[in-house]
């Protein structure tokens, strides 16, 4: 009688056992097809968002809306008083336009906020020039032009016009053209506050300066290239100017700055270490509605550098050893007109040699 209960109960056991591993293996079997499952989609919500149109002006015609639409749903937040820097997708922009597919990892990359000026447009000049005089390096550069503009209609025919006279850098990935979503600027009348006693619309160009700025940084920054150049759109280069930059950004490759300046005037020519551009770009996107680019950009650099015991000459010596300066000039403004409506900019940097 005890032997039959023992059998019994090793059998109930053994059923026991049996059906747990069976539920055990049920249920890793669901939870691997869920985080396949899960995989799949998410890289295809990557492919989609990666997808970049490019080469043609039927390209560019047939493309704009579709890419603006992927845009559309990332979100981005520009408050009166930012909370969190570079919070919702600004971390990772996802243009709302993309022409042709520039080199990722490329050693430097440059980039170039472009907007509409009032009768005049300087940014064909500067592509250019910069074309012109890249050699020998042209395998180690790629040209980011970025259109700080919402109008479907500028995009199109200033990509249009990109496309028909430098195809080949579109196909060859020298040369790439973005624009910002359709829902990345801000309710311009419930974020700009007052400052330094100037109108309301230098407050918002200045504000969307940085803002263009911040998004092209960080899509620049994705890109993982060795250092970023900032220029403007109304630029002309000397020849070899990048052969001139990369030797002298190894030679100086154990040093510690935050920018080498191959241009004295403010965002002009602005060479950057890729892996600064989060902090500078946060820094940015704190104070955007308060203060002009170049402005900050002494204040960041301040803000690292500078002690509150030492004195302002002291300060500004310790600032001018971390923001280094190359002569003569690579970069020389050439854009009187400017792209704040009524402003004439005649400011030029004499060392330039062209």
């Amino acid at each position: 009688m005890v032997r039959l209960q023992r059998k019994h109960t090793v059998w109930v056991v053994i059923l026991i056992l049996y059906g747990l591993s069976t539920v055990y293996y049920i249920a890793v079997t669901n939870s691997r097809n869920f985080f396949r499952l899960k995989n799949e989609v998410q890289k295809e919500i990557e492919f989609q968002a990666s997808k970049s149109f490019h080469g043609t002006v039927a390209d560019v015609q047939n493309h704009v809306a579709p890419t603006q639409k992927v845009g559309s749903s990332s979100k981005y937040s520009h408050p009166l008083y930012p909370g969190f820097p570079l919070s919702g997708d600004l971390a990772n922009p996802i243009p709302g336009f993309k022409l042709g597919h520039a080199r990722k990892q490329a050693k430097v990359v440059i980039g170039i906020p472009t907007i509409q000026r009032e009768g005049i447009s300087y940014l064909h000049q500067t592509i250019d020039s910069l074309l012109r005089n890249i050699e020998p390096r042209r395998n180690d550069t790629a040209i980011v032009i970025y259109i700080g503009e919402l109008d479907t209609e500028f995009v199109r025919s200033q990509a249009r016009e990109i496309s028909e006279n430098f195809p080949n850098e579109v196909e060859d990935g020298t040369l790439q053209v973005i624009s910002p979503p359709p829902n990345f600027y801000p309710d311009w009348e419930q974020v700009l506050p007052p400052s330094f006693g100037d109108p309301k619309e230098r407050i918002k160009w200045r504000s969307k300066q940085n803002l263009d700025q911040i998004f092209l940084m960080m899509y620049i920054y994705h890109m993982n290239p060795g250092y970023y150049l900032m220029l403007e759109d109304d630029v002309l280069s000397s020849a070899g100017y990048m052969d001139s930059i990369i030797k002298h950004a190894e030679s100086i490759e154990s040093s510690d700055y935050f920018f080498v300046s191959f241009c004295s005037l403010g965002a002009i020519g602005k060479l950057f270490r890729a892996r600064t551009l989060p902090s500078y770009a946060a820094f940015i996107h704190i104070f955007w509605n308060r203060k002009p680019l170049d402005w900050l950009q002494i204040d960041y650099v301040g803000t690292e550098v500078c002690s509150y015991d030492e004195s302002q000459k002291e300060c500004f010596a310790r600032r001018k050893e971390y923001m280094k300066e190359y002569r003569p000039a690579l970069f020389q403004h050439i854009g009187r007109i400017s792209s704040l409506k009524g402003k004439q900019q005649l400011l030029k940097d004499n060392s330039f040699v062209g």
